[in-house]
This record gives structure tokens, C-alpha cells and sequence, in this order.
């Protein structure tokens, strides 16, 4: 299963202080997975601790379990698979064609790419060619 930024931040990366509601059910689906997450989750998530000042512990805690997170690479097989989901999507008019998604097109596509699906907290990616989806209310 490959996991959005969204969900790898909540589960490893969320200050306890701050709890999400979607924890428990994404950690139940995670029981029994192997998971990854796509390389453009670890440039967000790289690009989110550059931004924003979480504190030497914080951040050094947040890099550990990046670091243990199995990433897949970007192949030749994911650029393809970027290529086709973004003119499928242009064609059928979804909205993950738009510019404002892309990284979330290369998510996708990495997910189509190795044949897993993809464990995502938006509804961007609902309906997006090629695509297995779970979502927070799959069970």
C-alpha cells in the first residue's frame, strides 16, 4: 500500500498534541500491509520541515521515521505512468489534471506504476483513472 504525504503525516509525523480522528482506522488498514510512500511524499514532507521551525527534537523524530519508510523511486515505469494519468485525466475532465495537483499526479502514479493502492485523506484522487483508492471510510 502506498500512503499520501497526508496520511504518513498524520500517522508519523503529527504532534501527539494535536490527535486526527482518522489515526485508528488508518492504522487498522495498515494491519498486515507492507507500505511505502513515492518520493514526491518525501520531497513534501522535506519541503514541509524547511518551511516551518518544529524544533531540533521534532524534526530529527520526523527524519527517523522518514528515513524508515520504504520509498519507491521515480522509474521509467512511474514516468510513464505519470504521462498516462495526466492525459487520462485531462480526457475525462477529473480534477487531479490540474496544475495545483501535480504532486499529487505523481503520487497517483506511483501507486499505478507498482500495482498497490494508494491510502489517501482527500477526495482528490476519488474517481482518477487506473487509480485503487482507500480512503478513511474503507473498511
Amino acid at each position: 500500500m502506498l500512503l499520501d504525504t497526508d496520511v504518513w503525516s498524520v500517522l508519523f509525523a503529527r504532534s501527539t498534541r494535536t490527535p486526527d480522528a482518522r489515526t485508528e482506522t488508518w492504522r487498522n488498514l495498515l494491519v498486515g500491509c507492507g507500505l511505502v510512500i513515492a518520493t514526491q511524499t518525501k520531497a513534501e514532507v522535506l519541503a514541509g520541515l524547511a518551511i516551518n521551525d518544529l524544533g531540533a527534537k521534532r524534526r530529527e523524530s520526523i527524519l527517523s521515521q522518514l528515513a524508515g519508510t520504504s520509498r519507491v523511486p521515480v522509474t521509467e515505469d512511474v514516468i510513464v505512468a505519470y504521462a498516462d494519468l495526466t492525459a487520462d485525466c485531462k480526457r475525462a475532465g477529473h480534477a487531479l489534471y490540474a496544475k495545483q495537483h501535480t504532486g499529487d499526479r505523481w503520487v497517483a502514479a506511483t501507486a499505478i506504476a507498482v500495482g498497490v493502492p494508494l491510502l489517501a485523506g482527500d477526495g482528490i484522487y476519488a474517481g482518477a483513472p487506473g487509480l485503487e483508492i482507500l480512503t478513511d471510510s474503507a473498511h
